[in-house]
């Protein structure tokens, strides 16, 4: 096949390919014709490509199976096609809205969607078969061939609008919207790859299409060059062609902060990863640091004397004299809140773990408003989990045990059971106003996490956690309950659950840290943190802000591979457990503690101290005394975390870890002093710490 028909043809495709990344890229910022010819530019040298192997594979296949077999065989497939992916697409939208569980919905998805297939080759052959009547009636193979053209790219292109539209004209990043860009593209390409042109069209591709199809790349990328904005509007809108360009953006970041020079990531400083649109920029340094093409100027007004940071806070026996309360406004006249008992506000980070937050020394600036929170409380150094996976490590929060020692039914996902008397119970009783804003789908009312909460909002019933963003509707929430039950005479208890650092990663503007998905990880980090610093400035201007505690726990860690795992819930290393965790109380001092280990464990017994509501029957320890830095707090007893087969036991800085199996148990032992990474395994050189902490863990708590 000659070049230029190819590209002639390609370009055909490619034009018609890159309508909707138009419409999402006038949608986001740029316009539609300049979204029209990057998305034409960005498919051209991939469709080419195909049209020129189709065009070879319909050689074969004539070969095999008859000269008319070529076209037949390429408009069966196209229609098969056509109408298979927007009925997959449909499925999957139903089973997103009717199912929130993944590995239910995944497979009920293969189960259908073969139906759905098999359905719609059925159909195809059908019609082709219609056609080929209609042409032996007469009419002409042109016309029947235009007809199948619409049947089979009709279905794709309303999709493709419903995407758009779904996405409220702003563009749309998902994947569904570049798996339907692909579907279009393919499917056209199927259909023009039979087409053969006439032999004077034949001379004018061979002629022109080469030039014409290098004189649009060039334009194109002139385009992009001359207009970064126009880059950000075409990967804001998102699809095929976005993903392209995004890709080729991170192959020109040379300094790996995320964030390339061309193709619309308009890094000023390929050379310095700490010059970048989004990065934090310091006045009058006379450095751009955040790209925007001039330094902040220095505010006239002299600044304030800057929050202590953790790495400066005082230890907890200094006597440092309290800071100076939050400016707040009076109370309004009526109030009779009882000065002993505290508003709490328990937030919960799901999936952060400690050492990628700055404010346990992390080098990227992840979490700025969790470190100021921490400049005035106290940070707990050695804070962890009660269990790597989200069952084990969210239950004790509502329930005050252990998930094991919790009554529940023995579904993956369990159900919390009625008779537990959980810790908003506690407080409703204590006499405050309880509330919860979850973002998770199993931490519902059907499931139990509803028992004792006046208000109770699952922020995922307008989107899907683990597919979309949850942290703007999740923060909207909590401040519409603090404004309407700080009308009230109680005190308050409110929980804020926040999602997004949970995979599925999603890249937030102005939030990049780096490449791959650790990269994308610490950007939902600091997404969520964004989250605390919106609600703390709310309560910094509240009526009540001076008599506000703060406690904010990751729920779990996760892992990258460190030691041989992903994700969480598999295993008991340092990165799938430690997390961080802040208290910071009303006139309290700012501090430090790391004397020993601690656990998500002890927050229930920490909220109800507070709210001087009953602890009976609640595990593990209030740390209200390390919180208050007090001298006298005696040492808290060794920490226990718990997954799948699996035990570690921390009684800081040692820690064991007990891989359970038939025969005998493999234990490891490390010293977390001397050995963060957890890298050597002391247990064959000190059998006697091993056999110490293997008779603590059975004594402290049976297994699970």
């Amino acid at each position: 096949m000659r070049l230029g028909e190819a590209c002639v043809l390609a370009l055909a495709v490619a034009a018609f390919s890159a309508v909707p990344t138009a419409l999402r890229t006038s949608g986001a910022g740029g316009t539609f014709l300049d979204g029209l010819l990057v998305g034409t530019a960005a498919l051209l040298p991939l469709v080419t490509l195909s049209i020129v192997l189709l065009r070879a594979a319909g050689r074969g296949l004539r070969g095999v199976l008859g000269a008319g077999a070529g076209p037949t065989a390429a408009l069966g497939i196209a229609l098969w096609i056509g109408l298979a992916l927007p009925a997959l697409a449909v499925l999957a939208g139903l089973l997103k809205a009717l199912t929130h569980h993944r590995g239910l919905g995944g497979a009920t998805f293969g189960v259908l969607g073969a139906f759905v297939v098999v359905a719609c080759a059925l159909v195809a052959r059908r019609m082709v078969e219609i056609g080929q009547g209609l042409v032996a009636r007469g009419v002409r193979p042109l016309h029947v061939a235009a007809g199948g053209a619409v049947v089979s790219v009709l279905p794709l292109l309303v999709v493709a609008a419903w995407l758009y539209r779904a996405s409220g004209g702003t563009g749309s990043a998902s994947v569904s919207a570049a798996l339907v860009d692909l579907a279009i593209a393919v499917l056209a390409t199927a259909l023009v790859a039979s087409i053969e042109l006439s032999d004077r069209l034949l001379k004018l591709a061979s002629a022109f299409g080469v030039p014409f199809a290098a004189v649009l790349m060039i334009a194109a990328s002139a385009r992009l060059e001359s207009s970064p904005p126009l880059g950000r509007a075409v990967q804001a809108g998102g699809g095929l062609a976005a993903t392209m360009l995004s890709a080729l953006e991170r192959w020109t970041d040379r300094d790996g902060d995320g964030m390339g020079a061309h193709f619309g990531g308009g890094d000023c400083d390929e050379g310095d990863p700490r010059r970048h649109p989004g990065a934090e920029d310091v006045p009058g340094d006379g450095i751009d640091q955040d790209c925007s093409g001039a330094d902040t100027p220095r505010p006239d007004a002299p600044a304030k004397a800057p929050a202590a940071t953790p790495s400066s806070a005082p230890p907890p026996s200094s006597a440092t004299p309290a800071p100076a309360p939050l400016p707040s406004a009076p109370e309004p006249a009526g109030k009779a809140l009882d000065p002993s008992r505290p508003d709490i506000l328990l937030i919960t980070l799901d999936t952060v773990r400690a050492d990628h937050t700055s404010a346990y020394g992390y080098d990227q600036k992840t979490t700025p408003h969790l470190e100021e929170l921490a400049a005035r409380g106290v940070l707990f150094e050695h804070a962890y989990a009660t269990g790597s996976d989200t069952q084990r490590a969210l239950a004790p929060l509502v329930s005050g045990k252990p998930l094991s020692q919790t009554p529940h039914n023995r579904r993956e996902w369990p159900t919390l059971a009625d008779e537990i008397d959980t810790v908003a119970e506690r407080m409703k009783r204590a006499g405050y106003a309880t509330a919860a804003v979850v973002s998770f789908t199993w931490l519902s009312e059907d499931r139990g996490f509803a028992q004792g909460f006046d208000r109770f909002e699952p922020v995922y019933r307008e989107e899907h956690p683990e597919r979309s963003v949850t942290g703007a509707l999740a923060t909207r929430a909590a401040l519409s309950v603090l404004e309407d039950l700080g009308k009230k005479d109680a005190p308050i208890f409110l929980w804020i659950h926040l999602f997004d650092a949970h995979e599925r990663y999603l890249e937030h503007a102005g939030l990049r840290f780096g490449r791959g998905q650790e990269g994308l990880y610490d950007g939902e980090i600091a997404f969520v943190d964004k989250q605390i610093g919106q609600i703390a400035a709310f309560v910094s201007k509240w009526s009540r802000a001076s008599r506000v505690a703060w406690i904010v726990h990751g729920s779990h860690g996760e892992g990258f591979d460190e030691h041989g795992d992903k994700g969480h819930g598999s295993s008991l290393y340092e990165e799938m457990i430690r997390v961080p965790l802040v208290v910071a109380l009303p006139g309290g001092r700012p501090g430090r503690y790391g004397d020993g280990a601690v656990s998500t464990l002890d927050v229930a017994p920490t909220v109800l101290a507070l709210g001087n509501a009953p602890l009976d029957g609640v595990s593990g320890v209030s740390l209200l005394p390390y919180a208050r830095l007090e001298p006298s707090a005696a040492r808290r007893p060794p920490v226990l975390a718990y997954a799948s087969k699996r035990v570690a036991l921390i009684d800081w800085p040692l820690k064991l870890m007990v891989i359970e199996r038939k025969k005998q148990n493999r234990n490891f032992l490390f010293d977390l002093g001397a050995d963060p990474r957890e890298t050597k395994d002391l247990s064959e050189g000190r059998p006697d710490d091993v056999a110490r902490l293997v008779k603590l863990a059975a004594e402290i708590a049976p297994s699970p």
